[in-house]
């Protein structure tokens, strides 16, 4: 067998695994960050203000898989897509403005957790500022995009950016490397030292208090522990799989000539963990979140029984509950009448306090949530010019 066919194997065998694995994570994606904003919807007027940073992330990620996923594999197995002004000028820039949804949001979500948490006796943020702050992600985002949609033009096929002068182009690359990576891990982790901080010099339950109030106390806690422990994972996972594209586009704009073999290594490994980092969200929220993991199993099962299944709704607040509700997740609450309650044990008739599943889930609630999903992609994708 010679070299040359050596090669061809090797090359076909990568090629189908790289296959498999793409696909993997737009079926795993499509369907983590679907239930997660599913999840978060089905809650409607209970949603809190966690919540809508962990939907703005589920939805970053999906639009990821959504606008990248099917390019990346057209292109590697199918055929070049031919680049228009369209395409540069709006579709590639689309995937540097999900990073930054990405990582904007598992940012805000660290420092909305630390006054959460540290300030517990102030007014909560009321659900308005909560839709201010996420539009202003996404205003931020475009804002700082717009250069990169300007400069790049289609060129012989492909998107090529035309800058002023190389001078700008690596003044623009160094930008977005301290936007997207320096600033939100000091702001994270400034955010979690003081959380830390906070929680082990907080005081243990005084035997004077009530029952009531130390088990309140210790539930508390408890929530803010794994929620911590949530948006931690979330964090690393977003630099494991964030930081060699980074590092990649720094060296391909500052390093000398004999780096470009290590740079293409980089770029290999870095686009299948951008890939990756869009679908792991949703799984990490699983596995450390028990009110996550109840909401994906009665959505499923929702859904494997064609919506023959009726399921009560996830229940997340201490208020006494003296009705009880049926919802499935395609139907709207009701109350039942009394004939319906005749038919409830005795035990059932009293007014029940709703369990805990933490108030406050996380992502936690993104994740890394990511944070940091964040991202959630390459830092810009394009085909930097010599």
């Amino acid at each position: 067998m010679s070299n040359n066919t050596e090669a061809e194997m090797t090359s076909s065998i990568e090629q189908n695994v790289s296959l498999g694995f793409y696909i993997a994570i737009i079926v795993t994606g499509l369907m983590g960050n679907s239930l997660v904003i599913a999840v978060i919807s089905g809650k409607r007027s209970k949603r809190s203000i966690y919540d809508l940073f962990i939907l703005n992330l589920g939805i970053a990620d999906l639009s990821f898989i959504i606008f990248y996923m099917p390019i990346l594999i057209y292109e590697g197995y199918i055929n070049i897509i031919y680049k228009t002004v369209y395409y540069c000028r709006l579709v590639q820039p689309l995937l540097t403005i999900f990073y930054f949804l990405s990582i904007f949001t598992i940012s805000s979500m660290a420092i909305h957790r630390c006054r959460l948490i540290t300030n517990p006796y102030k007014p909560k943020m009321k659900k308005r500022s909560g839709y201010l702050w996420i539009a202003a992600i996404w205003l931020s985002s475009l804002i700082i995009v717009l250069p990169l949609s300007i400069v790049t033009k289609p060129k012989n096929g492909r998107c090529n950016e035309e800058w002023p002068s190389l001078n700008h182009r690596k003044a623009y690359t160094l930008a977005l490397f301290i936007l997207q990576f320096v600033i939100p891990l000091q702001i994270i982790a400034a955010a979690y030292l003081k959380i830390g901080i906070y929680l082990w010099r907080s005081p243990v339950p005084q035997s004077s208090l009530s029952t009531a109030k130390k088990k309140r106390a210790q539930r508390r806690k408890r929530e803010n522990v794994q929620v911590i422990k949530t948006l931690a994972l979330i964090v690393i996972l977003f630099t494991i799989c964030l930081l060699p594209g980074q590092i990649g586009y720094l060296l391909w704009e500052f390093g000398d000539e004999e780096d470009h073999a290590t740079m293409d290594i980089i770029f290999k490994f870095s686009i299948i963990l951008d890939c990756f980092h869009a679908c792991v969200n949703p799984i990490v929220y699983g596995l450390l979140t028990e009110q996550f993991r109840r909401e994906y199993i009665r959505y499923l099962s929702f859904c494997l029984t064609c919506g023959t299944t009726r399921v009560n709704t996830m229940q997340e607040t201490h208020n006494v509950e003296s009705t009880i509700e049926i919802i499935s997740p395609l139907t709207t609450k009701r109350k039942l009448t009394n004939e319906d309650v005749k038919t409830i044990p005795n035990d059932l008739n009293e007014p029940q306090y709703s369990k805990n599943t933490n108030s406050h889930i996380t992502r936690s609630s993104t994740a890394c949530s990511s944070t940091l999903q964040e991202p959630t992609l390459i830092k810009y994708i394009y085909t930097p010019t010599d």
